[in-house]
């Protein structure tokens, strides 16, 4: 795996938040395709989510959900997602998972990427899933909080 330093932007996303056990994570990135699909929305961009650990539960997390729109939509108060102007991973390192076995590895080269090269990052990942033939190919970006010592 490389590490690449880049961003992605994607403009009027959808979002959804969802705390789910950690095996489930493809469930709400499904439906959530599927439901705007049954609207007549059309999505421009892969599903990117996000997870942040439950302190007190190790089988859960908190994930969060985002798919870019071609156009804005009219989001009813009883929606069960929210409409942003655009989700923007900047700047940020990243790098490509052939393999889901590949997860773990690839957390561990963006901590030794931004540890060699001074950055601090997030503690929470961005995963762009991008379907291919039987499966999913994940670029898993890490956002720069910036160098360290800077203030």
């Amino acid at each position: 795996m490389i590490v690449r330093e880049d961003s992605l932007i994607i403009k009027n996303v959808i979002c959804v938040e969802e705390v789910i056990p950690h095996e489930e994570w493809f469930r709400p990135a499904l439906s959530l395709r599927r439901n705007l699909v049954n609207e007549d929305i059309y999505y421009t961009s892969p599903v990117v989510f996000k997870v942040e650990e439950i302190e007190d539960d190790p089988g859960l997390g908190k994930y969060t959900y985002y798919i870019g729109l071609n156009e804005e939509v009219e989001v009813e108060e009883d929606a069960f997602f929210v409409q942003l102007d655009y989700l923007e991973i900047y700047p940020a390192i990243y790098v490509r998972c052939a393999e889901m076995e590949e997860l773990d590895d690839a957390y561990a080269l963006l901590k030794k990427h931004a540890h060699e090269n001074d950055m601090e990052i997030e503690d929470s990942y961005y995963h762009v899933c991008f379907d291919v033939f039987d499966g999913v190919v994940m670029d898993i970006y890490a956002r720069i909080k910036g160098k360290k010592g800077e203030e």
